[in-house]
C-alpha cells in the first residue's frame, strides 16, 4: 500500500502523513473495540469507589464510581441537610454500599442536541447507576492518584469558604481549571465577549507559570540542567492538578519536549513538540479528540505556530501583535466554535488585547498570591484579596458595559458535514494567502459566506422539539421568509429548603429550546406564541428571550393574569408584546396563519390556549395547545379544525381528542408532545384508541424524540 502511495506521489512527507493516519485509525478502531460493557441493565447491589467527578449541587449528588473494574455514573438524591453535610466528608477513593438501578444514558433526543450518551461512551462509561440508598463505608483506596485528587478538591473547598466569594471562582478557575464556581450571569457575559477561554488555564497561562518557576529556581542558585529536570518532573503533577484539562496538558508536553531538545543534541522546534504532545495524548486516550477543549487548543496553537514564522515576525508593534495573535485564534477556531456552539464572538478579536492582559498579568499573579497566603501566611491574605477585587470589579463592570453593544456574537448554526469541511479549507486558504499576500480581510469572504450560508433554511421546517413534559413547535418558512415559535416549554417550580436548592437548576428553555434554535442558525423569531399560561409551555420564556432576539410576543388576552406571564412580561420589557383572540392571522408567501381560539378573553388555561390553524407545504396543519373536550366541542362547527397534520391536545390526555373532533378534523398524521414515563401517564389509553381508530399515523416525542417535517421531504425523527 505504501509502495504504491510512494509511487503515485512521490514525497516521502506525503507517505509519512498517510502512514501515520492508517496507524492512528487501525489504533482507534482497536481501542473503540476495547470500549464494552460486561454489565446489563437491571437492579445492583454492591460495593464501588469514588473515582471522579463528585459533586454535591444542593440534594443532589453525582460522582464517577468504580465497580469490577467499570465505571459508572452514579446519581443519588439526598434527603436532608445532615445527609448532605455528611456527602460533603467524601473523597476521592473512598468507598460506598449502594443499591439502585443500571439504566442506559439516554441519547440526544433533538437533532444537534448534546449527546450526552457520546460523551459518556468517550469516558468508558457505560451505565448510569441512579441509587435508592448510598452508605459510605470504611474501606479507602490509597492510590496517589487519589491523593492528588483529594488534595485539589480540599483547596477547592478551601477556596470556597474561606476566600472571598467575588474572587473565590477567579481563583479556582485559573489555579486549578475549575469553572463551576462562577456565576452563571458572570460566565454568559464573558462567554457572549468571547473572551471566556481566559477563565479555563491556557497554554499561555502554563507558559507563564513555568517562566515563573525557571526564574525562581533560577534565583536560588540551581543549576540550569537541573532546574530543567525539576520543571519536567513537576509538570505531570500540575497536569493532575488542573484537572487534566486539554490545553494543560498540550502545553505542559510541549514544554517538556522542548527542554528535553535543549538537554540533548537533538533540537526540537514547537511544531515537533506540538505533534509530539498530539500523537502523545492520542495514544493515552483516542476519544480525546473529540473533546471540544483538544480540538481549541491544536487547532489554535497550530495557527499560531505556523503563522509566527513570516506573519507574526514581520509585526514590530505590541498592540498590533496582539491583535494578530487574537484575529488567529478566532479565525483558526470558527470551525470548532460553530460546529459545538452554533456561535462565536465577533467582538472577541478586539476585547483580547485588553481581557488578556487583565487575566494573564494581573489576575493570574494575584491567584497564586492568594493561594499562597490562604495556606501558608492567612494573616496576609487581605492583601491580594483586595487588589484582586478591585481587579474584578473593573472586570465584570466592563463586560456589563460591553455588551451592551449590539451584535457581539454571530449564531452560525451548526454546519453540515460538506459546509464543515469547506470552512477548514477556507481557514486554511486563509492562513495560506495571508502568508503569501500579506493581506488578511479580503480572505475572510468565503469563511464568512459559509457561516452566512449555515444560517439559511433553504426548504423550509416544522419541528416539534422534544421539551419532555410540555409543548415547543419551531417554524421556519423558506429562505428565512419567516421564523416562529409556538410555546416553549418549561417544568413546573417546586419550593425547596436552602440548602436543597441547586446552583444552576435545570432549564428546558436555557438546555433545550435555546441550543436547538442557534444549532439551526436563529438568532432571531419573528413571532413567539405563548398558547396559556401554564409551565410545561411557557416557563422557558425568560431563558430564551434573554438569548433570542424575539421580534414580537403573542398571548391570548387574559393569558397575562397568571403569575408565570405576569413574570415574563416583566423580565422582558424590551420585547414588544400583543394580547389576540379569534380572528388574529398573518402571511408571509404561501404560508398562512389563522387563530380561531378563544373568542374571548380567558384566565389563561387549558381552554384558554391559542389554536392556529396553518397552511405550511401546501398542508393543512392544526395547533391546539392544551384545548379539552369543551373547548373542541366549540370549534366542530368551523372548517379550518379540519387538517392533513394535528397537533394533539394536551398531550394526548384523556379530557381532551375527543371522537367527535377526530372525526371533524380527518388528521392523516397526529403529533403528541409528551415527556418519557411522565407522570401524567400522557398520552392516555382512551386518547390512542380515539386516533387509532380514525386511522390517522400518530407520532410522539417520547418515542421519536424530535420530530421534524421538511417541506416537500416528509418526516425525520430526533431518535432516528
Amino acid at each position: 500500500m505504501l509502495l504504491v502511495i510512494s509511487f503515485l506521489f512521490k514525497r516521502s512527507k506525503l507517505v509519512v502523513f498517510f502512514s501515520l493516519t492508517l496507524v492512528a485509525g487501525g489504533f482507534f478502531w482497536f481501542s473503540d473495540n476495547q470500549n464494552s460493557s460486561q454489565h446489563a441493565a437491571g437492579e445492583l447491589t454492591g460495593t464501588v469507589t469514588l473515582n471522579d467527578g463528585i459533586v454535591i449541587d444542593g440534594d443532589a449528588f453525582r460522582a464517577q464510581v468504580l465497580y469490577q473494574g467499570e465505571r459508572f455514573q452514579l446519581s443519588y438524591k439526598i434527603t436532608s441537610e445532615q445527609e448532605q453535610k455528611e456527602f460533603m466528608k467524601l473523597n476521592y477513593g473512598d468507598q460506598l454500599q449502594v443499591a439502585g438501578e443500571l439504566e442506559a444514558p439516554e441519547q440526544n433526543r433533538n437533532k444537534n442536541q448534546f449527546n450526552y450518551q457520546a460523551f459518556l461512551y468517550r469516558k468508558q462509561v457505560h451505565w448510569l447507576l441512579k441509587t435508592n440508598t448510598v452508605q459510605p463505608m470504611a474501606g479507602k483506596s490509597t492510590s496517589w492518584i487519589y491523593s492528588l485528587k483529594n488534595f485539589r478538591k480540599k483547596q477547592l473547598e478551601k477556596i470556597d469558604t474561606e476566600m472571598d466569594p467575588q474572587i473565590a471562582p477567579y481563583i479556582a478557575s485559573l489555579i486549578y481549571g475549575d469553572r463551576s464556581y462562577v456565576e452563571t450571569s458572570v460566565y454568559e457575559s464573558y462567554q457572549r465577549l468571547g473572551v471566556v477561554h481566559l477563565l479555563a488555564i491556557s497554554g499561555l497561562h502554563v507558559n507563564l507559570i513555568i517562566s515563573g518557576l525557571l526564574l525562581l529556581l533560577r534565583r536560588l542558585g540551581f543549576q540550569i540542567e537541573k532546574t530543567a529536570i525539576i520543571v519536567m518532573c513537576l509538570l505531570p503533577l500540575y497536569c493532575f492538578m488542573t484537572g487534566g484539562n486539554a490545553p494543560v496538558v498540550r502545553a505542559a508536553i510541549m514544554t517538556i519536549c522542548l527542554m528535553a531538545g535543549r538537554l540533548s543534541p537533538i533540537r526540537v522546534t514547537s511544531l515537533q513538540a506540538l505533534c509530539a504532545s498530539f500523537i502523545l495524548v492520542f495514544l493515552f486516550n483516542p476519544y480525546s479528540i473529540f473533546e471540544i477543549g483538544f480540538q481549541l487548543s491544536y487547532a489554535v496553537s497550530f495557527a499560531i505556530i505556523l503563522s509566527g514564522r513570516k506573519i507574526l515576525r514581520k509585526v514590530s508593534s505590541s498592540i498590533l501583535s496582539s491583535l494578530y495573535i487574537s484575529l488567529i485564534s478566532t479565525v483558526s477556531g470558527i470551525a470548532v466554535m460553530s460546529y459545538h456552539f452554533y456561535e462565536f464572538s465577533i467582538v472577541g478579536v478586539f476585547l483580547n488585547i485588553i481581557y488578556v492582559p487583565l487575566f494573564t498579568f494581573i489576575l493570574l499573579p494575584l491567584s497564586f498570591l492568594a493561594i499562597f497566603c490562604l495556606n501558608i501566611a492567612p494573616f496576609l491574605l487581605f492583601i491580594p484579596s483586595v487588589i484582586m477585587k478591585m481587579a474584578v470589579n473593573i472586570s465584570e463592570s466592563l463586560a456589563t458595559l460591553l455588551q451592551k453593544i449590539p451584535f457581539t456574537t454571530w449564531i452560525t448554526g451548526r454546519p453540515d458535514q460538506i459546509l464543515l469541511l469547506l470552512l477548514i479549507i477556507f481557514t486554511i486558504y486563509f492562513f495560506y494567502s495571508w502568508e503569501k499576500t500579506g493581506k488578511a480581510y479580503r480572505y475572510l469572504i468565503p469563511i464568512c459566506l459559509c457561516l452566512l450560508i449555515g444560517t439559511i433554511n433553504i426548504t423550509g421546517k416544522v419541528s416539534f422539539i422534544d421539551v419532555g413534559q410540555g409543548d415547543s413547535v419551531l417554524i421556519q418558512l423558506p429562505w428565512n421568509k419567516g421564523t416562529y415559535v409556538i410555546d416553549v416549554g418549561g417544568q413546573m417550580a417546586f419550593e425547596k429548603e436552602a440548602w436543597a436548592e441547586r446552583k444552576e437548576p435545570f432549564s428546558v428553555g436555557k438546555n433545550i429550546v435555546t441550543p436547538v434554535l442557534k444549532a439551526n442558525g436563529i438568532s432571531k423569531v419573528d413571532k413567539l406564541i405563548v398558547t396559556h399560561s401554564d409551565a410545561d409551555h411557557m416557563e422557558g420564556l425568560i431563558d430564551v428571550g434573554k438569548a433570542i432576539q424575539i421580534k414580537e410576543l403573542i398571548y391570548a388576552e387574559g393569558a397575562e393574569t397568571k403569575g408565570i406571564m405576569k413574570k415574563a412580561l416583566q423580565a422582558l420589557p424590551n420585547i414588544p408584546a400583543k394580547a389576540i383572540l379569534s380572528g388574529y392571522r398573518w402571511k408571509k408567501g404561501d404560508a398562512t396563519f389563522q387563530v380561531i381560539s378563544p373568542t374571548k378573553k380567558g384566565e389563561g388555561g387549558n381552554n384558554d390556549s391559542i389554536v392556529i390553524s396553518a397552511l405550511l407545504d401546501q398542508k393543512r396543519w392544526l395547533f391546539t395547545g392544551d384545548i379539552e373536550k369543551e373547548t373542541e366541542q366549540a370549534l366542530l362547527e368551523d372548517p379550518l379544525i379540519k387538517a392533513d397534520i394535528l397537533k394533539v391536545g394536551h398531550h394526548g390526555s384523556k379530557t381532551s381528542t375527543t371522537p367527535t373532533f377526530i372525526d371533524k378534523v380527518e388528521p392523516s398524521i397526529s403529533i403528541i408532545s409528551c415527556g418519557v414515563a411522565n407522570r401524567f401517564g400522557h398520552p392516555r389509553e382512551e386518547t390512542l384508541a380515539t386516533l387509532r381508530n380514525s386511522n390517522t399515523t400518530i407520532y410522539r416525542t417520547d418515542l421519536q424524540g424530535e420530530i421534524i417535517y421538511t417541506f416537500s421531504k416528509g418526516f425525520t425523527f430526533g431518535i432516528e
